[in-house]
């Protein structure tokens, strides 16, 4: 009787796995909500794969969760910024919301700007004069090398600041109209509301309270962590 108990109890469990449905065909069916927890396992696996947040940005936006929709999206984008459905329904999403996205958070970190382009010009131009040097003494040529290498310099240094400084800052979304407080109680005096897919800046935290500013009007508040989201930049 034992062994019988015990092979139904491994045939329940192959059954389950076999019979499994994946995010994709619970999405089809409108069941919207296990689509939402089947993706959310992927993602929590791998969150720097753009499509397992674009799936949960569009299952979110099913589930009339657009704050959270713009999170998802945004996180898309961090990791593959050329992502063009991802693209297309965040700058929708942003529309219907009405808030202001800063244009760094559409980009991941790593991605090339006009100092880093500048920086390889540079390096470039000073590696070539080397070598010409090498072969040809010429004064000319040891005079351009000064003005190079301080471009070189100047550009790595401007590119290396404004990286720290992107990392410095700490972006949220948050994913729910919610009131801020003037300190990490629920009891204590308001402060302002979050609009639903407001862009914002942590500046402190205490236990499950978080100060946050807003990106469009500067307000700061306390709110509780499952009020906001975390926006973790991506490093192409």
């Amino acid at each position: 009787m034992m062994k019988k108990i015990i092979f139904l109890l491994y045939f329940s469990a192959f059954s389950s796995l076999l019979f499994a449905e994946d995010g994709f065909s619970l999405y089809i069916k409108k069941d919207y909500a296990g689509a939402y927890n089947a993706f959310y396992s992927k993602f929590a696996e791998n969150s720097s794969d753009p499509l397992y947040s674009y799936n949960l940005g569009v299952t979110s936006e099913a589930l009339g969760r657009k704050g959270e929709a713009l999170y998802f999206y945004l996180q898309s984008l961090q990791n593959a910024p050329d992502f063009p459905e991802a693209k297309n329904n965040f700058d929708i999403v942003v529309s219907e919301l009405g808030i202001a996205v800063p244009k760094m958070l559409t980009t991941p970190v790593f991605a090339a700007d006009g100092l880093l382009i500048l920086f390889f010009v540079s390096l470039y131009a000073f590696a070539l004069l080397i070598v010409l040097i090498c072969f040809k003494s010429d004064w000319r040529l040891k005079i351009m090398l000064l003005p190079v290498f301080l471009i070189m310099c100047v550009s790595a240094s401007l590119y290396y600041m404004n990286y720290n400084e992107n990392l410095k800052e700490n972006w949220a979304v948050a994913i729910k109209s919610e009131t801020l407080r003037s300190g990490p109680d629920s009891s204590l005096g308001e402060m302002g509301r979050l609009k639903e897919g407001e862009i914002i800046n942590v500046v402190s935290s205490s236990g499950q309270w978080y100060k946050v500013k807003g990106f469009q009007d500067n307000v700061e508040g306390w709110v509780e962590l499952g009020s906001i989201r975390a926006v973790k930049r991506g490093t192409l």
